[in-house]
């Protein structure tokens, strides 16, 4: 008969060591599952908060902006109230936070750049033989240059019949993939050039990026609408093409402004105030397509604070200065003459209604409000704001990349 080994473990004492064993592999399988969800939600916390604090710093740097641009518009409101108007930054309002005192808040960094935007072409106010000339300029050759600018216009002006036999004309769109006709207005946006007939082959890659012709083209073109383009600060295109100056004017134009002029025509920086002393330099007419106003200035404005950073551009105008590009044709050319001439009757006398409206009441806010004998003056602004973009809104024209349909 066998006997029992003495040094085996009795069933039951392995029963209760495996037991423990079990309950001290789950625990820590709890623990190692609470300890990793506990990670990922600190991580997604984390994030959580980095992103709040994110947008609460760039909520307190765009007060900051919108103080510092404001603080730039009263100093050229300044400026153009005892200049009749802003003409050069060698008026003195280059740096206008410098000459308004402005001190940036401890740990932020503040920057002004402005920009007149009309120094460019206006879109709105080419012809042919403008854009003809400024392609020649940005270097194409006469027969594609005729043909560039015959694009542009049948798709901006309606009815137009291109100069050149061999151009697109309006019914070539009416062939397209989606049948549709030109626009008949100026350009919103220079995306719309990936659109253009014949255009946009000469202005993009063959991966549909815009090429160096595209960017001389938006460099020296403007969407706004204003009459003269300022002298004071007119690109070589805008002098050649557009006011029309020959080559020699241009550098004596040029070298006046960059002060290296031998013949001055006032005191303190070279700028000019009326055409007038455009002629006495030039010792000819000055052109009558060009201004010596600012029409409407770009201001850029950069808060940082370390790594953070807002920006917003604005472009201001005054009153008459300059707008937007007209909208879309809302008629049709179907209308009649006798329609139209009654449209613009019935829209001439709703005009002169509308203003004596409008006149009565402003005069009546000026002195009272509708319900009593209260006092309310007017807001007077002095600038019309025509845009304002914040950070990645803000694209320059050198890093669109805005395809070009095939």
């Amino acid at each position: 008969m066998a006997r029992p080994n003495p040094n085996m473990e009795p069933a039951a004492a392995r029963w209760n060591r495996r037991r423990a064993g079990s309950v001290i592999l789950l625990v820590l399988m709890t623990l190692l599952l609470t300890a990793f969800a506990l990670t990922k939600y600190l991580e997604k916390a984390s994030v959580d908060l980095l992103a709040d604090a994110r947008v609460a710093r760039a909520n307190r740097l765009r007060v900051h902006a919108y103080s510092a641009l404001e603080t730039v518009l009263g100093v050229l409101q300044e400026f153009q109230t005892a200049n009749s108007g802003l003409h050069s930054p060698a008026e003195g309002w280059g740096s206008p936070l410098d000459f308004a005192g402005y001190e940036a808040p401890e740990g932020l960094s503040v920057e002004v750049g402005l920009e007149d935007e009309s120094g460019k072409i206006p879109l709105t106010h080419v012809d042919f033989p403008t854009l003809r000339d400024l392609f020649v300029l940005l270097g194409q050759k006469q027969p594609e240059a005729e043909q560039m600018a015959d694009a542009l216009l049948v798709w901006m002006q309606q009815g137009y019949e291109p100069a050149n036999s061999f151009s697109a004309r309006a019914t070539d769109y009416e062939r397209a993939a989606i049948p549709h006709d030109p626009p008949a207005r100026s350009l919103h946006s220079f995306a719309e050039l990936a659109s253009i007939q014949y255009v946009r082959d000469k202005f993009y890659d063959e991966n549909g990026r815009p090429n160096d012709l595209w960017r001389s083209f938006t460099d020296s073109v403007s969407l706004l609408d204003f009459s003269q383009p300022n002298i004071n600060s007119a690109k070589m295109t805008t002098l050649a093409a557009f006011g029309e100056y020959d080559e020699a004017s241009m550098k004596t134009i040029a070298d006046y402004l960059a002060g290296l002029g031998t013949t001055t025509t006032r005191q303190g920086p070279p700028y000019f105030s009326n055409t007038q002393e455009v002629t006495g330099l030039l010792g000819q007419a000055a052109s009558s397509r060009l201004g010596t106003q600012v029409r409407c200035l770009r201001v850029n404005v950069s808060v940082r604070e370390g790594q953070t950073a807002f920006r917003v551009s604005a472009v201001v105008t005054t009153s008459g200065g300059a707008q937007l590009p007209p909208p879309d044709q809302t008629t049709t050319a179907e209308t009649s003459t006798s329609s139209t001439a009654t449209n613009d009757s019935t829209a001439a006398q709703n005009t002169s209604q509308s203003t004596d409206a409008s006149a009565t009441a402003t005069n009546s806010t000026n002195t009272t409000t509708s319900s009593g004998s209260q006092t309310q003056a007017a807001l007077n602004y002095p600038f019309t704001l025509l845009e304002i973009r914040e950070n990645d809104e803000i694209v320059a024209p050198s890093s669109t990349s805005q395809p070009a349909p095939q």
